[in-house]
């Protein structure tokens, strides 16, 4: 008799609240933090989960008061989780750190619990208000941009202007040209063709320049370009920065001879800039010039060890020609003897035309000198690895010669 049985056996799963909504950004390393908008009185959301079936699944927020909301200025809705300001106007400060509950139990009212960094039910988050925020944004930034600087095209000339100090391209800032302004030098008119020379790059903001601006009018160009970085929402504006690109010609070029190497004037040509321009300041007719410098070279004079760097004067930002120039700056000719007790300080010999600069344009074409040593020592090793193949060549073919001609001289004495 078989008393083998079967029996069927029916089990129930019920889904008890036996877990509790969490906060997944507990476990990011990025704290949380919300940006006010302009006239929004909407914070943002928090999103807790429980994983329980429904309906055992439903989550409900509450603002602690033991973080600093102990006045009531934000709330939280107790179903989505939206955080809100109840007044905007009554924020004084820069930003609020905040925490939160989220419970599945719909309590009337918030509890008067401590915050707990370890309780995943709890999250900690900060809010910022728009307008702190972008003005701290923009003094942070000030120093980062190369703002009322000139650059000289005409002496030792650059293709590519920077205008930040920042190391790496930043893609939430674009830069564009809000205004060009041109000042034709003294005697000169301003052209009736628009000068196309310059371009902005959007993403570093650098002037490019067109090296053909040296057949355009000397004068003064000034750029206003505007930085402007994407927030959340909207671009805002951070940053209005001014340069000057001056396209300076030999007519208008001076330089100062220096009775000191050229090495110590590098080290002297600050302090003397400065001087001058004080010295300028103090004579009335001489208030409104001032002095634009190149780089110093070595002068070659009749054995003595000379140098000398070349510049330019402007007027009111008009760039004045030599003549003028020479006027403005001579120490004969402009009495009270400060210019002179200057040059005599400074070791000034002379004033001349500047004829003998080099106007020299940096280029992506234009090779340092450690590209040039290179480039020779790559040639040179080419030249000696070609030369060993040759020679291999040769002794190869020559051996195979000779172990030809004996075994022809074998096959003719047998």
């Amino acid at each position: 008799m078989d008393k083998k049985a079967t029996r069927l056996l029916r089990i129930e799963v019920n889904d008890v609240n036996d877990n509790l909504p969490i906060f997944s950004e507990i476990h990011s390393s990025v704290p949380l933090v919300f940006l006010i908008q302009l006239g929004n009185t909407v914070v943002g959301q928090l999103k807790a989960l429980d994983v329980d079936d429904a309906p055992y699944n439903s989550t409900y927020y509450y603002m602690l008061p033991s973080c600093s909301n102990r006045d009531g200025i934000f709330t939280v809705d107790k179903q989505t989780g939206i955080v809100s300001v109840t007044n905007p106007n009554d924020l004084k400060y820069d930003e609020y750190h905040l925490c939160a509950l989220a419970s599945a139990f719909n309590m009337s009212k918030a509890p008067d619990i401590a915050f707990d960094g370890n309780n995943a039910s709890m999250i900690a988050f900060t809010v910022r208000t728009e307008t702190n925020n972008v003005v701290e944004q923009m003094n942070k930034m000030k120093h980062l941009f190369e703002n009322h600087t000139v650059s000289v095209f005409g002496i030792d000339s650059e293709t590519t202007i920077p205008v930040t100090r920042l190391k790496s391209h930043q893609p939430t800032i674009t830069y564009q040209l809000g205004s060009m302004r041109f000042t034709p030098a003294e005697n000169e008119e301003i052209p009736k063709e628009s000068a196309q020379y310059f371009t902005i790059d959007p993403g570093s903001g650098d002037i490019r320049i067109d090296p053909m601006l040296g057949d355009y009018t000397e004068g003064v160009f000034t750029f206003n370009i505007v930085a402007t970085q994407q927030r959340t929402t909207e671009s805002i504006q951070i940053a209005h920065i001014v340069k000057q690109v001056h396209n300076v010609k030999f007519p208008s070029l001076l330089k100062f001879i220096f009775d000191q190497n050229v090495h110590l004037l590098g080290l002297n040509l600050e302090d003397f800039n400065q001087h001058l321009h004080n010295a300028l300041k103090i004579e009335p007719a001489l208030s409104d010039i001032s002095v634009i410098f190149g780089t110093p070279h070595v002068y070659e004079s009749a054995g003595r060890n000379r140098s000398s760097i070349c510049f330019h004067t402007l007027r009111n930002g008009v760039i004045l020609r030599q003549e003028s120039a020479v006027s403005a700056l001579s120490a004969t000719l402009n009495g009270g003897g400060t210019l002179s007790r200057l040059y005599q300080v400074f070791k000034v010999a002379n004033i001349e035309p500047c004829t003998e600069v080099t106007r020299t344009l940096s280029s992506d074409l234009m090779m340092s000198r450690s590209a040039l040593f290179w480039t020779g020592f790559s040639l040179v090793g080419i030249l000696i690895l070609l030369s060993f193949c040759i020679y291999a060549c040769f002794i190869i073919r020559y051996k195979n010669y000779l172990n030809m001609k004996k075994a022809s001289l074998g096959q003719f004495f047998i």
